[in-house]
């Protein structure tokens, strides 16, 4: 094992003067509502045409439920287009709402540099290859809220740099090539595409994925989410903010990953994944080594080590080392659909699920129930900021088919105990996956892929609880279903979910199959209440 401490410095890009001539005044891009019509548009954008976009998170129960893409260009220079992406919903092909409208900007392929800033009121001064745009963003009413911007670069070596101010949501899409992004105040996700990048996080909640290559990825002062992917990446975290949480993974390659400083009580969770390692943490931490040999380094009593025999571990008197192995389980409980940048990402949540003590028997479950109904879960992408699951089985498809609703099914056909019998079990089941989205600021992407996978558990044995339960949050009441997948009590009669004769019969899911479970291994804090 060669492993050392590179210097960030080695890995450095120059960055550009961006700044505009005095006598340049900004064009404005005015962005328009989905409903809005008028002589640059003759019809409502709700509409089904030639040029429609099917999403790839399409419904895979209800086929009268569609959801399109229409994409309405606003101006078109030389290197770079501005146009909106308008995500709806359509019902037996008539549209019945939007669901999303971006405005984007896309530079072409060759070097660009792409800065945006504050502007008046609510809207924003790009400058591209130091040319001055004003983006008039939607907001809301009360302007609370804008518009999200997507940053698209295609090929070159592009810099992208968000100013400190901005607090805008803002999605940066990095094409081929060695590219830089900087995060400003706002939500922001950086994708950094093949090739060495540098991404850099900012003071708002951000996640980084650095994709193909040698990537340096560098947490901000706000909440993060660090992954490596392919590549021989290095990722760092200094001071933040005074609750800040982070996540690493480093994905496939021999990673470097440190913690300079972590001032809060809330530990930082670290998985190296593949390859050889080197893990340095600073303040509180929950490390996960990986698959293969590494090095860990940890200076704090606050930290609970998961690592092999093999691994070098070196660590304070008062912190803790947990012996695991990685295990080879989850390949045929699951099958992973998508794109190669989606297919990578879920394989690197799996990555860490094969070495946490609940992620195994969470996967090594789904296995034993994929050849029990002869039948794995598929993980698809969804590219909304949710997660779901999807029940199916034979009975259910040809009952749809015949032109019946599920709301016409008996509770124990879709899963459901009933008179403490396990319902019907799924053999043809779907989780759809975001791996930029998170349920909150204490857990990462993969807390929500193990949220839907605890609902695959039940819906591979059946045993779904009916009904509902009031909380004080929620008088109303809140799924027992969802409650049970969190890992939350539930008012439901109890249940054997193990099947054995020993085992005490629970109104929840047990602790390996709960999002709860994996949340307590990882030591951050739990949900109380599903909504």
């Amino acid at each position: 094992m060669n492993v050392t401490s590179p210097s960030l410095n080695q890995h450095s890009i120059a960055l550009p003067d961006t700044t505009p001539t005095a006598s340049q005044a900004p064009i404005e891009i005015s962005a328009r509502r989905s409903y809005y019509v008028g002589r640059d548009r003759p019809i409502d954008f709700l509409y089904l045409s030639s040029h429609s976009k099917l999403t790839p998170d399409q419904h895979p129960l209800d086929s009268t439920q569609k959801k399109y893409i229409n994409t309405d260009v606003l101006r078109h220079d030389k290197h770079v287009k501005f146009y909106q992406e308008i995500a709806y919903m359509s019902e037996n092909g008539k549209p019945i709402g939007s669901s999303s409208n971006e405005l984007v900007i896309e530079t072409g392929n060759r070097a660009d540099k792409v800065t945006i800033k504050k502007g008046p009121g609510h809207s924003l001064i790009a400058t591209i290859n130091n040319k001055p745009y004003q983006l008039n963003l939607l907001t809301s009413p009360d302007g609370s809220e804008s518009q999200p911007l997507r940053i698209r670069t295609n090929g070159g070596d592009d810099c992208v740099l968000i100013d400190p101010e901005v607090k805008n949501a803002i999605r940066i899409e990095l094409g081929a090539g060695n590219d830089y992004a900087r995060a400003g105040a706002g939500d922001t996700r950086l994708y950094g595409g093949a090739g060495d990048d540098m991404l850099k996080l900012g003071s708002g909640d951000g996640i980084a994925f650095g994709n193909d290559g040698n990537d340096v990825l560098i947490a901000g002062t706000g909440n993060g989410v660090l992954k490596g992917n392919n590549g021989n990446d290095r990722m760092q975290a200094g001071k933040g903010s005074a609750d800040r949480r982070l996540f690493m993974d480093g994905g496939d390659g021999h990673d470097f990953m440190i913690v300079t400083r972590n001032d809060t009580q809330i530990p930082t969770v670290l998985h190296g994944g593949k390859g050889e390692n080197l893990i340095v943490t600073n303040g509180p931490a929950t490390i996960y080594t990986g698959r293969d040999k590494n090095i860990v380094r940890s200076d704090n009593d606050n930290t609970v080590i998961y690592a092999k025999p093999s691994d070098d571990v070196h660590r304070t008197p008062g912190s803790q080392r947990v012996h695991t192995q990685h295990s080879e389980v989850g390949k045929s409980g699951y099958v992973i659909e998508g794109s190669a940048e989606f297919v990578q990402n879920v394989e690197d949540d799996m990555e860490l699920l094969r070495i946490s003590r609940q992620g195994k028997r969470m996967l090594g479950t789904a296995d034993a129930a994929a050849q029990r109904n002869d039948s794995p879960v598929r993980i698809t992408e969804l590219t909304e900021d949710n997660g779901s699951y999807y029940f199916s089985n034979a009975a259910i498809r040809n009952h749809l088919e015949a032109g019946h609703s599920m709301d016409t099914l008996a509770p124990a056909a879709q899963g459901f105990i009933t008179h403490q019998q396990a319902g019907a079990v799924a053999t043809g089941a779907q989780i759809q996956y975001n791996p930029s989205y998170s349920l909150d600021a204490d857990s990462a992407p993969v807390n929500a892929l193990y949220h839907e996978m605890a609902h695959a558990y039940n819906g591979a044995s059946g045993t779904f609880l009916a009904g509902s339960t009031a909380i004080p949050e929620n008088p109303d009441g809140e799924p027992n279903d969802e409650r049970q997948a969190v890992g939350l009590f539930t008012v439901a009669q109890p249940f054997n979910f193990v099947g054995h004769p020993a085992a005490e019969p629970s109104t929840t899911n047990p602790k390996p199959f709960s999002e709860n479970g994996f949340r307590e291994e990882m030591r951050r804090p739990l949900r109380t209440t599903y909504t």
